[in-house]
């Protein structure tokens, strides 16, 4: 039986603005004076690389607001299902549909991506230096293995210069690569009948590394119609050649038969039952079934100390079948090839006065979809052939990057980077006539930026940056094609109206030490966003298809604030504030003039806060709490999400009997069964925004390593 979880006060944001504040001012005082962070920042300085090559400076002196987690950090979530375990409490990082599986995760970084009805867009994603995100923006995470990563870094803002396409921020995960043989085993039993095993072995030899893991999840899900399974096997080969040349091989291949879509909710059906799903998502049906493989080959050669060569190699195969909630065309088939290579050359010290890097790079990248749709038939039954078409996507760039040292206190990046991308379309359903076409885009974007070193611990940024974002073939969906039933087809083709979305960044930061076991750091940052791209439905009830469309101008900024804090050797205490003013500047459609109006999908304000207490016994208790504020769920801003707050709890006790070790861990979310909307559907059809988040739940691992 559902028992109304309690609903968030205002009165709550007050005293947590409150507590953030002594946090910052007053934390200092009561310090141990043995604490300190310098084992820390000496290994972000190692570990933070671009695409694998060690910058030649501090990476704490990059003009840039970033976001670093490390592997003890990563460790705290003993049986992590999504990425957005990790990354909700990073400042104006902004994560939804953690529970819908089909959906997929949505992430937003400074509002980028914010707008993607489904899935991550608009944020690069690098996973061991391999893109992730396909030519045409859209990244994919189905396969990323969470339980062995061992870094994650987040820059918070455009950074196209140097990364390209989508990348209105850029994720960049490390996973582990042991120096020495290893068995790990780790079950976990949750609430939801939720279920996951992961098994990994790794073998070292003098010269080699093989590392191989299976996994397998399922659970029933929260809401109705939300049942979910995956079996993953993941393996890597590291090679050292030679002293001087290194090779990684990495191989893929997931099996998702199964990812229900519960859908969205009005607000009188989410606050009456939000474990129900929508009742035409039931009869269609709705949800997904996955197969993928992914291979990649990464090589770095350094030829001295001042010269290497990287180079990755990629190839991703996905077939992917989906059922909508509605008839006309709401079956997808999609099969999926993706493969690309980027190398590099850097090289250091070219001018004999200062401290210098440039980094010469290519990219190559090519995406081909073999999309069909058919009609869906009550109860999920194939109907006719409603669409057919081959879509190609390419994209070619070459860039520079210079980082430079005039003294030990000053650095100065200048990136540049020009990109062709090109999207054809050929129609195979030629019903309607024939919607074959192609679009091409050349874009160019440039970054400077500027540290300065006011002090041994203290430091002031500057930096302007770009980022563009081409259309997704899913963004590229054909409004124009009249009646969707007209001829017993569905739109072919492309819009041919949907153009590129650009952006400027203008930033500046402060962070540093108040002492040695106090950290801080704050961002403000002003973007200039010109035609943003914005989803919308067509007003005909037959028609549930997600279009997109162009917004004139629209402006974000924002404030971001964090510290850390360590009290002697066992406590430790984060805490981080966002503040996002996003609004529309000119933005005039058939369905109305919203210019004026806030931009939907992300809260003003988001605040997080964790104490972790780790003792020598190899105890360890965290309690982490997350607040997230109103959220409009449309572009009119007539109805807006509430705010809420999470509690999450979590305790673990380590044992060893040499040489075997034992970890007991239990998790507790939404500790005190708050009620939240996990996911916001922009602008949905019928007023359909609201997917509920899940009650108190519960979740129990056992790992084992040998």
């Amino acid at each position: 039986m559902w028992i109304s979880p309690v609903r968030s006060d205002a009165r709550h944001l007050c005293c947590f603005y409150i507590v953030f504040a002594l946090s910052i001012f007053f934390a200092p005082t009561i310090a141990f004076a043995d604490a300190n962070f310098d084992g820390q920042t000496q290994q972000i300085d190692e570990k933070i690389t671009v695409f694998g090559k060690t910058l030649p400076y501090y990476a704490t002196k990059q003009p840039r607001a970033y976001s670093y987690l490390d592997q003890t950090q990563l460790n705290l979530i003993a049986a992590p299902l999504t990425l957005s375990e990790y990354l909700n409490s990073l400042p104006s990082v902004y994560l939804q549909a953690s529970q819908n599986f089909s959906q997929d995760e949505r992430i937003s970084i400074r509002g980028f991506g914010a707008q993607s009805s489904f899935g991550i867009r608009g944020i690069q994603i690098l996973v061991d230096d391999v893109p992730h995100t396909l030519p045409d923006g859209q990244s994919q995470l189905d396969g990323l293995e969470l339980q062995n990563l061992a870094s994650i870094e987040v820059l918070r803002g455009p950074a196209s210069a140097l990364y390209g396409n989508s990348a209105g921020g850029v994720i960049k995960i490390n996973t582990q690569v042991p120096d020495d043989d290893k068995l790990a085993l780790k079950l976990t039993k949750g609430s939801f009948d939720t279920e996951q095993a992961y098994l990994y072995a790794n073998k070292h030899y003098d010269t080699v590394n093989v590392g191989v893991s299976v996994s397998h999840t399922q659970k029933q899900g929260y809401r109705d119609h939300s049942e979910y399974e995956k079996s993953a096997i993941n393996g890597h080969l590291d090679w050292q050649v030679l002293p001087q040349w290194l090779l990684r091989v990495n191989s893929q291949y997931i099996d998702s038969p199964i990812a229900e879509d519960a859908g969205g909710l009005t607000r009188e059906q989410a606050d009456s039952e939000p474990t129900a799903a929508r009742d035409r998502n039931v009869s269609f049906q709705a949800g997904e079934e996955v197969k993928q493989q992914k291979h990649t080959l990464a090589s770095r050669y350094q030829f001295d100390d001042s010269n290497q060569l990287n180079a990755q190699f990629y190839y991703f195969d996905k077939d992917f079948n989906n059922r909508l909630p509605f008839s006309a065309g709401g079956q997808v088939e999609l099969a999926r090839q993706f493969y690309g290579t980027n190398v590099q050359y850097a090289t250091s010290n070219w001018f004999s006065h200062y401290q210098t890097q440039v980094l010469l790079g290519a990219n190559l990248q090519y995406q081909d979809d073999k999309r069909r749709r058919y009609d869906n038939l009550d109860g999920g039954i194939r109907g006719d052939l409603a669409l057919s078409q081959q879509e190609l996507i390419d994209s070619s760039a070459l860039y520079a990057q210079v980082s430079a040292q005039p003294s030990t206190q000053w650095l100065i990046d200048l990136g540049l980077r020009y990109e062709h991308n090109r999207v054809e379309v050929k129609d195979q359903y030629l019903v309607d006539g024939d919607q074959s076409g192609e679009r091409n885009w050349d874009n160019s974007s440039a970054n400077l930026g500027s540290s300065y070193q006011l002090t041994d611990d203290n430091l002031l940024y500057a930096t302007i940056s770009q980022s563009f974002q081409i259309p997704t073939t899913t963004e590229l969906a054909n409004p124009n094609t009249g009646d969707i039933t007209a001829n017993g087809g569905f739109g072919g083709g492309f819009n041919p109206d949907l153009d590129v979305e650009s952006a400027i960044n203008y930033e500046i930061g402060f962070r540093g030490e108040l002492t040695a076991a106090h950290r801080y750091d704050l961002a403000l940052f002003y973007i200039d966003i010109s035609d943003a791209i914005s989803p919308y439905f067509k007003d005909d009830s037959l028609d549930e298809i997600t279009y997109y469309r162009n917004a004139g101008a629209a402006t974000r900024q924002g404030v971001e604030v964090s510290s850390q804090h360590q009290f002697g050797s066992h406590f430790s205490w984060e805490n981080q504030y966002s503040y996002s003013d996003f609004s529309y500047d000119s933005y005039s459609t058939p369905q109305g003039d919203y210019s004026g109006k806030t931009q939907p999908g992300t809260p003003r304000h988001k605040g997080a806060s964790q104490l972790l207490y780790q003792n020598d016994n190899d105890l360890s208790i965290n309690l982490e709490l997350l607040y997230v504020g109103d959220r409009y769920t449309n572009n009119s801003n007539t109805e807006t999400a509430d705010s809420y707050w999470l509690t999450n709890a979590g305790v673990s006790q380590a044992l060893v009997f040499e040489p075997l070790s034992l970890s007991l861990s239990l998790t507790v979310n939404n500790l005190f069964n708050q009620y939240y909307d996990d996911n916001i559907r922009i602008n949905a059809f019928g007023g359909r925004y609201y997917e509920p988040g899940p009650e108190r739940l519960f979740m129990f691992t056992l790992a084992a390593t040998l």
